[in-house]
């Protein structure tokens, strides 16, 4: 069931050619797009890739899996506006991937190496790549609600494991951010099976991730810059941002290509 639209939702990968990139493919519309930082944006609380009807909303999640696979190359059937949040973490999505098997075409993919300094801020907010080697993200989180507070997480993809550091980290919202996005038609189906919900004094769920919220900010990141298409190889350093700031990032990354 797709939390934003309250419709079931059927998303199916299959394999394309080496070298095809990531195709999305509305099959209840007829259409489909590379699934790119060009046709791709921010949205309310998700990254959203397509136009008008056939917009595609939370393809975050999935990328930063098909990024922690390598995979480079799929076709994303999907019939309905969404991808599925399942329990608002990468984890589902990744058990699945793993589980289909991935074929490798042989070679790793070639990186997009920060060769000069970028940085985004915005009203206390700020994102920065420098070069470096390995590649490294890393997330500080600050909330004013004193049960997010303050977070800090860090992941490097050559030696770190996406399946146990990163991908079990839910989404998170205040309750009162809920009834906001269920005011504004943004969620008509979501549920504490979708996110932990934070209320003013306890959390849905307890995380099972220490600095769990920061950790999801990654996965939101890492999943935002493989719009790019492969993998950044740089040192990327972010201070409460969330998906504007990340696509910003990206598109300045994209200039040194």
């Amino acid at each position: 069931m797709g939390v934003r639209s309250g419709r079931e939702i059927e998303l199916r990968l299959e394999p394309a050619g080496t070298g095809a990139g990531l195709t999305l493919v509305c099959s209840d519309l007829g259409e489909q797009w590379p699934l790119d930082l060009a046709h791709s944006r921010p949205g309310p609380g998700c990254t959203i890739s397509g136009e008008g009807d056939a917009a595609v909303c939370f393809v975050e999640h999935l990328l930063a899996v098909l990024s922690a696979c390598g995979v480079t190359d799929a076709r994303i059937l999907l019939d309905g506006p969404e991808v599925p949040m399942f329990d608002g973490s990468a984890l589902p999505l990744l058990e699945l991937v793993e589980q289909a098997g991935i074929a490798r075409s042989g070679g790793e993919p070639e990186p997009l190496v920060i060769r000069e300094p970028v940085a985004v801020m915005d009203d206390g907010a700020a994102v920065f790549a420098v070069p470096g080697e390995p590649a490294e993200l890393t997330y500080a989180l600050h909330h004013d609600h004193p049960l997010i507070g303050r977070g800090f997480a860090s992941f490097r993809p050559d030696a770190d494991d996406f399946a146990t550091e990163l991908a079990p980290a839910r989404t998170f919202i205040t309750v009162e951010g809920a009834e906001a996005a269920r005011a504004a038609g943004l969620l008509k189906a979501g549920s504490e099976e979708n996110a932990v919900v934070v209320y003013p004094d306890h959390l849905s769920e307890e995380p099972t991730l220490p600095d769990a919220f920061a950790r999801h900010k990654l996965v939101d990141l890492m999943g935002d810059l493989y719009l790019l298409g492969r993998p950044v190889l740089g040192r990327i350093f972010a201070f409460y941002t969330g998906h504007a700031h990340n696509h910003a990032l990206a598109r300045q990354i994209a200039t040194q290509a």
